[in-house]
């Protein structure tokens, strides 16, 4: 069985480049696991403290934005998840789901750094590789967001809209959420957070409401209220 998980650890990425004695011994500190589709590895907010490897099957990460769950990417054989727990043991950041029957090795964190302990070299090697693919993935989220940022800002409107016209001068907007109940009221705030644009708007009984922009599926203004009227959208 060892051989088996030899033969394949050297398939995936993170220990591609150690040598066969080293894959002998991360080898050992594998658990088979297997998932039925539509079973969850983990859920956002879990405990996590362990990586996972798969061999056969699919599983995709999801995480949740404003109550909306997104899909972050698709892990195929031969490619690992939870590698975030190796270096940060906290709640996990999204959810792991099954696609089809999959079949994957586990590995605790522990156990890896009793490794990393005991055989700084095999560590190194480790840790660099892990380091690489976590980076990889920081970019591919990070231009997904930068693009997901720009859409909603087109389609809702907010890269035309005079937001300061819109503050200064009291103007009542209808903004639509994903919530289906629209919010109605004067553009007080806007501005962006690490967690993206957000509105704050100021109704009727003084209230204020905070709506990020990922929530919003419409704003509509009143066309008459706003200068250079012709740039401005009515969505």
């Amino acid at each position: 069985m060892t051989d088996d998980r030899q033969q394949f650890l050297a398939t995936v990425r993170i220990f591609s480049d150690l040598e066969p004695d080293e894959l002998t011994l991360v080898a050992k500190l594998a658990e088979e696991v297997v998932w039925e589709a539509g079973e969850e590895a983990y859920a956002v907010g879990d405990a996590g403290s362990s990586m996972f490897a798969v061999r056969e099957g699919l599983v995709e990460l999801y995480g949740v934005a404003g109550g909306v769950e997104k899909h972050f990417m698709t892990v195929r054989p031969g490619n690992v998840f939870g590698l975030l727990s190796l270096i940060d043991p906290g709640h996990r950041p999204a959810t792991a789901r099954v696609v089809e029957t999959t079949t994957g090795l586990k590995f605790e964190g522990e156990s890896l750094d009793r490794l990393v302990e005991a055989h700084p070299v095999t560590g190194i090697k480790l840790f660099r590789a892990l380091l690489e693919v976590l980076g990889e993935r920081v970019r591919i989220l990070s231009d997904r967001y930068r693009d997901t940022v720009a859409w909603t800002l087109q389609v809702t409107g907010l890269a035309s809209l005079n937001l300061e016209h819109l503050m200064s001068e009291q103007v009542q907007v209808v903004v639509e959420t994903l919530r289906g109940e629209p919010v109605r009221g004067a553009l007080v705030r806007f501005e962006q957070s690490a967690a993206g644009h957000e509105l704050y708007l100021e109704d009727e009984s003084k209230q204020i409401h905070l709506i990020p922009y990922h929530a919003i599926v419409r704003i509509s203004v009143d066309r008459d209220r706003v200068a250079e009227a012709e740039d401005t959208p009515n969505l």
